[in-house]
């Protein structure tokens, strides 16, 4: 399982902010989180993920988006799929693999088409910075699987990968997140099961081109 070392943030993080030096700017820049949510919905094979705060139709409260006028730098990305009993519901757990105690065994099989075959593109003001990444990448079972009465194991390094190099987003600029499937997640119930794309990295206040 790839993770990001401390020697690595700390180098992605001085590469930050001399970026932004050389720029002639100096943001307070902090470690840092997105939470990026979509619901499954049966027949769909494209799901397009909401960045920037405002673009979430569903307004998942968990959600974590990136303000207009900051900018994100990610360092790690990783992909998971909970069960929701409503839009509002927060308890649910996040699973980096299709666990069947959790999910019932035909829907587990059903999202093995998500983890272990689909694949996400990013592209940013027209560009495209990320193609044909695979999710498989992502997948992470632990040693230990959820049953009946026992508790899942869970290591906060579970479900993330590496992003070498790293992508940044800008409050400004017109960034699209996708996740392709070869085939539709036909067996999952719309709205109950959401599909979540988190990003880890560094967040610089007041970045965007707004406050160039």
């Amino acid at each position: 399982m790839a993770t990001i070392s401390t020697v690595g943030l700390r180098q992605s993080f001085a590469l930050i902010k001399k970026a932004y030096q050389n720029a002639g700017r100096n943001p307070i820049t902090t470690a840092s989180d997105l939470k990026l949510i979509v619901p499954v919905v049966t027949n769909k094979t494209s799901y397009t993920f909401p960045v920037l705060v405002g673009d979430d139709t569903f307004n998942f409260p968990e959600g974590i988006l990136l303000n207009r006028a900051d900018a994100f730098t990610a360092t790690e990305m990783g992909l998971f799929i909970g069960k929701k009993t409503s839009d509002n519901d927060t308890t649910y757990d996040l699973f980096s693999y299709p666990n069947n105690d959790e999910f019932g065994a035909t829907d587990a099989d059903t999202f093995k088409t998500l983890f272990n075959h689909a694949t996400i593109d990013i592209t940013i003001n027209n560009v495209q910075y990320l193609q044909n990444y695979s999710v498989s990448r992502m997948r992470t079972v632990g040693i230990t699987q959820q049953k009946v009465g026992q508790q899942e194991e869970f290591n906060a390094t579970y479900g993330f990968y590496p992003m070498v190099p790293t992508l940044q987003f800008s409050g400004t600029n017109k960034s699209t997140v996708t996740l392709n499937l070869p085939s539709s997640l036909t067996a999952a119930v719309s709205g109950s099961y959401v599909i979540i794309l988190q990003f880890r990295g560094f967040l610089s206040l007041g970045a965007s081109n707004l406050n160039k």
